[in-house]
């Protein structure tokens, strides 16, 4: 569960909740939640503290106004607002780059291990920042685990559709791309809420990093700094140069307390809601 809250100081904040019951638990969050503390980047979403309410424990992040990328792609913001191929470019260069960080610039490195559009969250400025690292199971994933869960995000900016398209069958984004490849049309390909307005020679080039981030063999595709690289390349001439005209979203005014040794105020659902 996650809530929307401010501190003392007037900051607002996410703050994650969980709980524990056993003491190696403990121990494993405080660790965690510890090195946590000590990551930063631009590009990721930032941890302000921590704390412990008996066995309920709390991490307490930066709060990121605009929600996630897979809400404001499915319109689920309530702005109605496109992002524009620049700005879904800029976002794709800014959650690259968050992801090389935690691979190449952490000691040891941190695989996310769950990369998802809902887990890209955007600033008010709609700037990427990468959420919910660091603090899962240690499950037998590579890099290239985060790079192929990368590239389906890549998709779903040049579709605009989730990575599994309901109909018959269900088909992942993937398989549905590679069928529409062999007609060779890249319009039937790209959001349709676009309406055209993307160059196309920067469209294919994204599509086949797409395409070769998700390559069935780890070996085969490319790594981080490879597709920060590549995005660089993409979207010099595309990004957006005006991010100003952002649309505010009200959350509703309903609170409740939490802890005091949190030090914030709940203030209940909220538009969008931060996961």
């Amino acid at each position: 569960m996650v809530y929307h809250g401010c501190l003392e100081t007037g900051k607002q904040v996410a703050i994650k909740m969980s709980s524990v019951s056993s003491p190696q638990g403990m121990k494993e969050f405080l660790a965690e939640a510890q090195n946590l503390t000590k990551i930063y980047h631009r590009n990721l979403v930032s941890l302000v503290g921590y704390c412990m309410d008996g066995n309920c424990l709390a991490l307490v992040y930066e709060y990121m106004k605009q929600g996630s990328l897979r809400d404001y792609l499915r319109d689920k913001t309530g702005c109605a607002k496109v992002l524009s191929w620049g700005q879904r470019l800029q976002i794709a260069l800014e959650a690259a780059q968050g992801l090389d960080y935690l691979h190449k610039g952490c000691k040891p490195p941190i695989i996310h291990r769950d990369v998802k559009s809902s887990n890209i969250l955007l600033s008010e400025e709609l700037e990427a920042r990468i959420g919910d690292f660091g603090y899962h199971e240690n499950y037998q994933l590579t890099e290239k685990s985060d790079v192929y869960s990368f590239g389906v995000v890549l998709l779903e900016l040049i579709t605009g559709r989730p990575p599994i398209v309901h109909g018959p069958g269900n088909v992942h984004i993937v398989k549905l791309i590679a069928a529409s490849l062999s007609r060779g049309c890249i319009e039937e390909i790209m959001d349709e809420t676009l309406q055209g307005e993307y160059d196309a020679t920067s469209a294919w080039k994204i599509l086949d990093l797409a395409l070769r981030c998700t390559a069935d063999a780890g070996s085969q595709r490319p790594t981080m700094f490879e597709v920060v690289t590549q995005l660089k390349s993409c979207s010099k001439p595309e990004i957006a140069s005006d991010r100003s005209d952002v649309i505010y979203i009200e959350g509703f005014n309903m609170s409740r307390e939490i802890s005091s040794e949190m030090g914030a105020s709940l203030l209940g659902p909220t538009v969008p809601s931060v996961r």
